[in-house]
């Protein structure tokens, strides 16, 4: 299975482990040196000896999550743009693979700022697998969530429930009524953000309410999100009995994000957000300044235990690019989250990117950084990384 960080992520690729604190610098490059050496060795190999395009895309996007890894954006975007070049014309041969470097560009450009290419290459996934599987599967259902998504924290929530009702009517077609319930779920969430005034906070809760076998997934999902308005509201005892209703997750080491507190960027980008994802964490507000921010190399790694009960305990910065002067909201938030309950604790491990959107100033054809600031999200947690010791959890953390 094809599974990089970018893609969701690459198997071939050793995960990265999770450090209690930031290792020195000198160690840091030296590791992660030889590291992207031995990718690019192993990419030159496979164009040398002519590879197929899923043996190109998996030592590709293996590159590209070692040099994402290390901060040099630019390279891994260059690196799975080259195989692009190479490979887009084999869709109908090998459309999984083509779709996944479709999914990284896509991923790799939220994270530059280069939004207008994230959104193209958002529908090419799509398009890629439509190529070489004519029959709609879980495949092309999870790329149409995706470019919901894209186009939700694009402000298009016209365009974002439109596909949204494509998906639920090829869902429906091919017999996958959980996939139908997941999107119907997700088109009530997207109603509610856009038409606040609307009837679908009244929806949400009756469907809460539902009580039968089959609507028992959505009945789950509407109380986690209606807990979060109840939160968002101040009515927090309300919020904790709704959740008290869904019980205990089965499983710790995918704990589901209930709540998370948003935060003001001293200089963020005004959109609309899914709650339905990590995104949640990111606020909506007004611009406080005009002064176009330095956006290169400004990212973090963030590490941080989720208890039994939910709160986050231990949180710290283990990697960084440059300054994190813009990072202390994001992390009193990420300390506010709670998550669902499990029987353990569980690791997470998360990259932020400080970046903006690119525009073109008036009057002119230069590109130029926006002022409105926005923080790109990427979970980099993997189920054999080593975590710090539950001990670590109530040391001081490193901000």
């Amino acid at each position: 299975m094809r599974g990089l960080l970018l893609v969701s992520l690459i198997a071939a690729a050793p995960p990265l482990a999770a450090q209690p604190s930031a290792p020195a610098e000198g160690q840091n490059v030296v590791v992660t040196g030889v590291r992207i050496q031995d990718y690019r060795d192993r990419l030159a190999a496979c164009l040398a000896r002519r590879c197929p395009a899923n043996e190109d895309a998996d030592a590709t996007l293996a590159l590209a999550e070692a040099l994402f890894l290390n901060g040099e954006y630019a390279d891994a975007r260059s690196a799975v743009r080259a195989s692009l070049g190479r490979n887009r014309n084999q869709a109908s041969a090998f459309p999984e693979p083509v779709s996944d470097l479709f999914r990284a560009n896509s991923r790799l450009a939220r994270h530059i700022g280069l939004d207008r290419e994230a959104r193209t290459a958002s529908f090419e996934i799509l398009h890629a697998l439509q190529a070489g599987i004519p029959r709609e599967d879980h495949r092309h259902f999870t790329a149409r969530f995706e470019i919901a998504e894209m186009q939700m924290m694009s402000g298009n929530f016209i365009g974002a429930r439109r596909e949204l009702g494509r998906l639920i009517q090829a869902a429906r077609a091919a017999g996958r009524q959980d996939v139908v319930a997941v999107a119907e779920l997700k088109d009530l969430w997207y109603e509610l953000i856009a038409y606040p005034d609307s009837d679908a906070r009244t929806r949400l809760l009756a469907l809460s309410r539902a009580t039968e076998p089959a609507r028992r997934m959505q009945a789950t999902g509407a109380k986690i999100l209606l807990s979060r308005v109840l939160r968002a509201e101040g009515n927090n005892a309300r919020a904790d009995a709704l959740l008290a209703e869904v019980g205990r997750g089965g499983s710790s080491a995918h704990r589901r994000l209930i709540h998370s507190p948003f935060y003001q960027l001293h200089q963020q980008e005004i959109r609309p957000v899914d709650g339905d994802s990590i995104s949640d964490a990111i606020a909506m507000g007004r611009t406080l300044k005009r002064i176009t921010e330095d956006y290169d190399n400004r990212w973090i790694d963030v590490g941080f235990w989720v208890l039994p009960d939910g709160h986050v305990s231990g949180l710290e910065i283990v990697r960084r690019g440059a300054s994190t002067d813009w990072a202390e909201p994001l992390l009193d938030s990420i300390r506010g989250r709670i998550y669902s309950t499990a029987a353990d604790s569980a690791y997470r491990l998360e990259r932020y990117t400080f970046t903006a959107d690119y525009e073109t100033a008036t009057g002119t054809y230069i590109r130029r950084r926006s002022p409105r600031g926005r923080v790109e999200y990427l979970d980099l947690t993997t189920e054999d990384a080593p975590a710090p010791s539950p001990a670590a959890a109530g040391r001081t953390p490193t901000n």
